[in-house]
């Protein structure tokens, strides 16, 4: 489709030989605008339905599909994030710094947001190791975060006063309890003891003058949200969107639920349906993800089908986010409906695939790749196959009991996650996609015992439900 390049300065001889045997036409900049000069057409302002981008997917599993994103649906979605911010009515002008791929909607979409605001919008160096330093320069008054950074600032917090022990642990834990204390009843002073003691040099580094932040792109953890929200001492929202709708869901200023996404936004439809083969069904406020509204987008550019499968007949688009109404009557993500995860960096992965090429690892039996939102790598469980396992253990000098010994067992681990890990590179896994912790176990899935499909699939739920505190242990030994 591509048939005019625009270089900004002039080709050399070997770009334009490489242009013409492509069949494309290479102009300068300044060739351009002289075409335009000289050839004057009527302005035609856009209307509301028209095309505004080609926003493509990730692509986690297959190709990235683009979509189609009208004019209308940016401002809907704009108006939504900006009204949830609560900077419709203020004088304040917001000043962000721009960190994210603008091919991604996060940061596409900051930019248009703070041009609809008429803000200021600075942009990083693009050295993640500068990155500090263009916020303290910057100064921003909204900070547009990821939860890779809130974790990565949480973790660095946390650790630096665990060296002090005990009386550290408990400092933080202090000061974390007082200031959401405060926030919960409209309380947002920076300048407590416990400001002096540990957040002013949290907010400095980002310059000391944020106001508010957005996190989205993946779920926070609860835990990490509650320091953030205490770290900054301002408005926090957490909102929800994907490629498809821009922007679904948002907390409000007011809204201090930890681990949620908040309501619709302005002018957003929302609703839960059944999804039987996970057990989660509608009225027992849990299920599928539906959103209708002008902030939809319009479809898959040149793939009727898979727009079809996306938005029904009625207008709803089904995202294959499994939400859950909390308490409060707000919105939590706690599942996708198709077998893939969502990573806390907001990577997809797809555990099947990963599966089917660490099985070709002559140790595994059977194996299942967990994963989790508020978690940035995954972990696997395995059934061992004996009879390789016992040839292993005898070539190592051991009796081929693999139950006796402990310390055999962890040499086995390693030796085992080392192996998965060079399958995974020979076959192309990202390093997202690896397992970083394995634990075994001795009950084979089975049709008999509900854990595998009559088609010899892994039932994923009920896997999860059985070794969920399986999962959970993986995860804190590997973080520790």
């Amino acid at each position: 489709a591509l048939k005019t390049i625009v270089s900004f300065i002039e080709p050399t001889d070997e770009l334009k030989k490489l242009a013409e045997e492509k069949q494309l036409n290479l102009l300068t900049l300044e060739k351009l605008r002289e075409i335009g000069r000289n050839n004057p057409i009527e302005i035609v302002p856009p209307k509301p339905a028209d095309t505004a981008m080609i926003m493509y997917t990730s692509g986690s599993t297959g190709e990235p599909k683009g979509c189609i994103i009208a004019h209308e649906t940016f401002i809907y979605s704009m108006f939504g994030v900006a009204s949830a911010i609560d900077l419709l009515n203020t004088n304040e002008t917001a000043r962000v710094l721009n960190y994210m791929p603008l091919a991604h909607l996060f940061g596409c979409g900051t930019i248009i947001s703070l041009t609809y605001l008429g803000g200021e919008i600075g942009f990083w160096q693009g050295r993640v190791d500068k990155l500090l330093d263009d916020f303290h320069d910057f100064r921003p008054t909204l900070l547009t975060m990821v939860p890779r950074l809130l974790n990565r600032l949480y973790d660095k917090a946390r650790s630096e006063l665990r060296k002090k022990g005990v009386p550290g642990r408990v400092l933080f834990r202090l000061a974390v309890q007082s200031k959401l204390a405060l926030i919960r009843r409209g309380n947002f002073s920076q300048n407590t003891i416990w400001d002096k003691l540990i957040f002013d040099k949290i907010r400095q580094s980002f310059g000391g003058q944020v106001n508010r932040i957005v996190s989205s792109s993946a779920p926070l953890s609860p835990e990490v949200c509650r320091f953030s929200r205490a770290a900054f001492s301002c408005f926090f929202v957490e909102a929800y969107g994907q490629t498809e709708c821009v922007i679904g869901c948002a907390q409000s200023v007011n809204d201090i639920e930890a681990g949620a996404t908040g309501i619709p936004t302005p002018l957003n439809y929302l609703k839960l349906v059944d999804v039987p083969e996970k057990e989660y069904y509608a009225k027992d406020g849990i299920g599928e993800i539906c959103l209708r509204s002008k902030g939809v987008f319009k479809g898959y550019l040149k793939d009727e089908a898979k727009t079809r499968e996306a938005i029904d007949e009625e207008g709803w688009l089904h995202t294959g986010d499994i939400g859950q109404w909390t308490p409060h009557k707000t919105m939590k993500i706690v599942d996708r409906k198709k077998n893939m995860y969502k990573l806390s960096q907001g990577e997809y992965v797809a555990p099947e695939k990963i599966e089917d090429i660490y099985a070709r690892s002559r140790f595994i039996s059977q194996i299942f790749v967990y994963g989790n939102s508020f978690e940035s790598f995954l972990v696997a469980i395995v059934l061992l196959n004996d009879d390789y396992i016992k040839q292993w253990a005898k070539t190592e000098g051991y009796n081929g009991d693999t139950t006796i010994s402990p310390e055999l067992n962890n040499k086995l681990k390693q030796v085992i996650l080392d192996d998965m890990i060079r399958e995974g590179k020979r076959r192309g896994l990202m390093p997202y996609e690896q397992v970083k912790a394995i634990e075994f176990f001795k009950e084979p899935f089975a049709i008999e015992n509900g854990l595998l499909t009559p088609t010899f699939k892994a039932r994923r739920y009920a896997v999860e439900k059985k070794y969920k505190e399986l999962f959970q242990n993986l995860y804190e030994s590997a973080k520790a």
